[in-house]
């Protein structure tokens, strides 16, 4: 068989049996000395510690491309990629080589972003049960003679050098062979663009080259796999042709395009077989959803098209990344998805760590979580890197309101700027997972005291709790209820957290919306005094210092015409955040500082209407330094709450009750609740006291109460009710006291209910706990105390 038609066989095979068969015509299947290992022979650790997730996986194939696209432009301008000469970062590589200002694709019009994309294509081919997946990109390529150093190589150093691509450990790529089917099949097909150089020795510049890479399992006393890839004779299989068919067509209306339709002059071919994947349905929907959870902004778009046999509106698009999915405008120019006010701007920068902008959108209520990313993301190159785990956002910062169909937070966090050094250390060289180092614990912490304080995500938590209380709650009830059971037994009080009111309230009132002016008219300290602004700052602390401006949000991020902000000097700035017209932020003083020290601080904001006139915004202040404090007085840090007496009268406070809600089963999908499930808990007002929502369809309260008398079921319902929830108050007390954050027993009112607590955990206890509580507190309230032996 020619090898020009072995290609074409395996590029038209739709499952993994037709390759089989097309090998074994071949007489390549069982010849061993026709396959190599890829790399190197104990390869299956290297490969098999890869990504965990193979939207993750197909993602590292797309960003190769982007590598590929840039590296193509690179050599035509006839600049070594790893000389000075070249782009430093790939935004400005972008900006440089495709003059899209700042490497931002939302500078481009759509039609500019969809010409720009027919540069890498993902198409989905085959049929629904077992889909392939082409990745096809009009990048460098490769000759045939280089294939073991590049597209087939492992862990060598080809890109190591080149600043303005992604790609650095040369293995990412193989991260999908493990969810290509059974056999792990992967076509590999490329031609150098004609554009690039070829090494003098090298005459295969002109050829097409093409290897399959498969898994051989362990044999022959091989302890592990090991993959390997078709090279007969030690050669990579390669043929003259000016093209192969490898795009998709235009589609007919109402029908899918025809599949290896168009042709492709150079560049790479990966053909990924039987992929299993969660995207189950059109590439165009499911598909693009899962790749966007990955790339919130990639650096290059592009193009995915469908040619399965499905019923689609639209069989291709551009993806120029989750988050400009996530935020995009409707026909009307609004925000469609997004809460009002938001995406939301703010950066961290932490000493010897690095600087880190990032962007917080809050969803709609109503938004299916499974068609947008959510949760708190680590980006590099608008690649996602690594995440907070998924309660985060619950068990961290107390936004409960902010999750699920509820309309969920997304924060996507820039790394691209992290110190080099710790950047290698904080992130696993899968580019999935994140070292719980001391920068983990470092970063998270900072970015927790900064989300927490965010006034937008504080103010639409505490709004829709408002809602959804006063859709289901009477506020006397639970204080009534509560008040009773600690008059029988007030040793009960010791569950609760003492506040400095009953949370009761159900948030805040409405507000007068801020409208924001394009170009301010003011941008300025704070009520500054007369005398000057001289602010004392802990030496192992930060002090917040306030602007006030009439600046839209996005005045320092936007794409087109932004403010900038100059900081001298500019290393004492830790956080800031710009929002509805206060620019928050978060200074420290240098570690080396001597109590007393002062550090002038001037601040200057201008863009292009204030350069015009050469008039821009100064700020003056003082930074004092001071002694160091300890964790219990720093100002900074919301202080706990008063102590209460034991049984929770006459101490000056009163005690943070919880407020019971009800739900039924058709509400259960909005609490995720099934017939088992029992509570919900979600932290309350100002993050003191919870709201306890529960299943009042719960099939064993359904049970006992069809067994009741009708003048009972009341009653049973208070003791399902109540028993539950005062049986996780008490786990949550158990679970502080074993973490080490309470106090003597003796003061045990005074443990704060904001810590940090598996409310998620102790929910599914309570599950359990449902089955046996009413026949319990029954059987307890009715029968005869038995006595001591």
């Amino acid at each position: 068989m020619e090898y020009s038609e072995l290609c074409e066989k395996l590029l038209h095979a739709e499952t993994e049996q037709d390759v089989d068969a097309i090998l074994d015509i071949a007489g390549y299947l069982e010849d061993g000395s026709a396959w190599l290992p890829v790399g190197f022979e104990n390869n299956f650790a290297a490969i098999g510690n890869q990504q965990s997730d193979p939207s993750g996986a197909l993602v590292e194939k797309i960003i190769n491309s982007i590598d590929a696209v840039l590296m193509a432009e690179c050599y035509k301008e006839n600049i070594d990629p790893e000389s000075e000469q070249a782009p430093r970062t790939m935004v400005s590589a972008v900006d440089k080589y495709f003059n899209v200002k700042d490497g931002r694709l939302d500078n481009l019009t759509p039609s500019e972003q969809t010409k720009l994309a027919e540069n890498i294509h993902l198409v989905a081919v085959g049929d629904k049960e077992t889909p392939n997946y082409l990745i096809v990109d009009k990048g460098e390529g490769q000759t045939p003679l280089r294939f073991p150093y590049t597209l087939v190589s492992l862990m060598l150093s080809n890109k190591i050098r080149i600043p303005f691509v992604q790609g650095k450990y040369n293995s990412g790529g193989t991260g999908i062979l493990q969810s290509c089917g059974t056999r792990n099949f992967e076509l590999i097909i490329s031609k150098r663009h004609p554009g690039c150089p070829v090494e003098p020795e090298d005459n295969t510049g002109n050829f097409w080259g093409f290897t399959i890479v498969r898994r051989l399992l362990p044999s022959g006393g091989r302890k592990s796999s090991m993959y390997v890839y078709l090279a007969p004779g030690g050669n990579i299989p390669a043929f003259e042709a000016a093209s192969i068919k490898v795009l998709p067509g235009r589609s007919a209306p109402n029908r899918p395009p025809e599949p290896y339709a168009i042709e492709l002059n150079y560049g790479t071919c990966i053909k990924l077989y039987n992929y299993r994947w969660r995207a189950r349905s059109t590439l165009t929907t499911e598909g693009r959803y899962e790749l966007e959870h990955f790339l919130h902004s990639p650096c290059l778009p592009f193009r995915v098209t469908e040619t399965r046999d499905y019923r689609a509106n639209y069989y291709s698009a551009t993806i120029i990344g989750g988050w400009a999915s996530a935020t995009s405008e409707d026909g009307d120019g609004e925000i469609s998805k997004l809460e009002e006010d938001f995406p939301a701007y703010a950066e961290l920068n932490i000493k010897d760590i690095g600087r880190f902008p990032y962007q917080i959108a809050v969803f709609k209520q109503g938004t299916n979580p499974r068609h947008i990313p959510y949760g708190v993301f680590f980006v590099v190159n608008g690649q996602v890197h690594g995440s907070l785990p998924s309660d985060f956002i619950t068990r961290r910062l107390k936004f409960d309101y902010l999750i699920g169909s509820n309309g969920p937070l997304l924060v996507s966090i820039d790394c691209t700027n992290m110190d080099e050094r710790v950047r290698e250390d904080f992130f696993m060289s899968s580019r999935d997972r994140i070292r719980k180092n001391e920068v983990y614990s470092i970063i998270e912490e900072k970015l927790t005291v900064a989300l927490k304080e965010h006034p937008g995500l504080q103010e639409i938590n505490q709004r829709r709790r408002k809602q959804l209380l006063e859709t289901h709650l009477s506020e006397s009830a639970p204080l009534d209820a509560f008040q009773k059971i600690l008059d029988v037994d007030p040793t009960l009080s010791s569950l609760f957290a003492a506040g400095d009111r009953l949370v009761t309230s159900t948030g805040p009132s409405d507000k007068t919306p801020f409208i924001g002016r394009r170009f301010p008219s003011f941008f300025r300290l704070t009520n500054e005094p007369s005398e000057g602004l001289i602010k004392v700052c802990p030496i192992n602390r930060t002090c917040r210092i306030e602007f006030e401006t009439d600046a839209v949000n996005d005045y320092f991020t936007r794409a087109v015409d932004p403010g900038r902000i100059i900081i001298n000097p500019p290393d004492l700035i830790e956080h800031s955040h710009l929002w509805n017209g206060h620019f928050e932020t978060r200074f420290r003083v240098p570690w080396n500082a001597q109590p007393g020290s002062l550090f002038p601080i001037t601040v200057k904001v201008l863009d292009i209407e204030r350069e015009t006139r050469g008039m821009p915004f100064i700020s003056k202040f003082t930074l004092k330094a001071d002694q160091e404090v300890n964790d219990e007085t720093d100002s900074g840090s919301p202080s706990r709450p008063r102590t209460a007496s034991p049984n929770g009268k006459k101490s000056g406070v009163v005690l943070a009750l919880p407020n019971i809600i009800e739900v039924h089963r058709e509400d259960w999908d909005k609490y995720e609740f099934d017939r088992f499930s029992a509570i919900q808990i979600k932290h309350g007002e100002q993050q003191q006291g919870f709201d306890c929502f529960i299943n009042i369809d719960n099939t064993f309260l359904l049970t006992e109460l069809s067994k009741a008398r009708e003048e009972d079921k009341p009653l049973v319902k208070f003791w399902f009710s109540y028993g539950i929830v005062l049986a996780a108050l008490g786990m949550i007390k158990y679970e502080l006291r074993q973490k080490g954050q309470a106090v003597p027993q003796s003061e045990l009112p005074t443990i704060n209910m904001n810590d940090d607590v598996d409310l998620e955990q102790i929910c599914c206890h309570c599950n359990g706990l449902a089955q046996v509580i009413v026949p319990i507190i029954r059987t307890l309230y009715r029968g005869p105390i038995p006595q001591a032996v």
